[in-house]
């Protein structure tokens, strides 16, 4: 009798990471980092405004890609002190939002926040207080995001799960490229280049100056 009630006992689950589970884990930020930055827009400035960083889809991959790294990083730290996850999200954080700001200034020559009014910031792409944020906001995703996600993600049928990932890795790549050459066509557009092919033609056609600069409402032109 007692056997069988350990037997019934529900078993822990298993915070091992995974593939599909970083993929979840990267869907969900990006769709709630772009709630959460529209609303701050609307509360901050009293208008929506378009806070996506791709052109289809409410996605803002900096939150899916803080989400992802913060997993990875801090999974190794799920027993340590509070100080030292925040220490290490701090740094971590840091160090992202400086090269993902960095890499799309060199890519596409534009930057989508910019921290150059606040104290203690580093070229304007980061700053002591969003550093403390990256800090506090490591402690609350080790201690109830990560077993959260751990409990919801297990209750997905293996099957569903499959069909889900690959869905929407599929539908990312694709609006990735289409959002990377529109962004590029679009600094073509502004040196005077004409489309000298059917790609360029349709990107002009469909993702005009007017339509991306509303879908990036907030990046802003790095002057040279």
């Amino acid at each position: 009798m007692l056997k069988s009630k350990q037997e019934k006992e529900i078993k822990p689950v298993k915070s091992s990471i995974s593939f599909s589970k970083l993929v979840w884990i990267f869907a969900v930020c990006c769709v709630v980092g772009f709630v959460v930055e529209t609303l701050w827009c609307y509360f901050r400035h009293g208008y929506i405004e378009s806070r996506k960083s791709l052109v289809y889809g409410p996605l803002s991959v900096a939150y899916g890609m803080g989400g992802v790294l913060l997993t990875l990083v801090l999974s190794k730290f799920r027993t340590s002190s509070l100080w030292e996850v925040f220490l290490v999200s701090f740094l971590v954080g840091t160090a992202a939002e400086y090269i993902c700001s960095l890499g799309q200034e060199i890519v596409f020559g534009s930057v989508a926040w910019d921290y150059s009014d606040l104290p203690l910031n580093i070229n304007g792409r980061v700053c002591l207080l969003y550093s403390i944020f990256w800090g506090v906001l490591g402690i609350g995703w080790v201690k109830l995001i990560m077993p959260m996600s751990d409990k919801l993600i297990s209750l997905i049928p293996p099957n569903v799960d499959k069909i889900l990932v690959w869905a929407f890795v599929a539908f990312f790549v694709f609006d990735a490229g289409l959002s990377a050459a529109a962004a590029l066509r679009m600094n073509e557009r502004e040196k005077g280049a004409e489309a000298s092919n059917r790609i360029e033609i349709f990107l002009d056609e469909h993702f005009d100056d007017e339509r991306m600069h509303k879908i990036y409402a907030n990046s802003k032109e790095v002057s040279k």
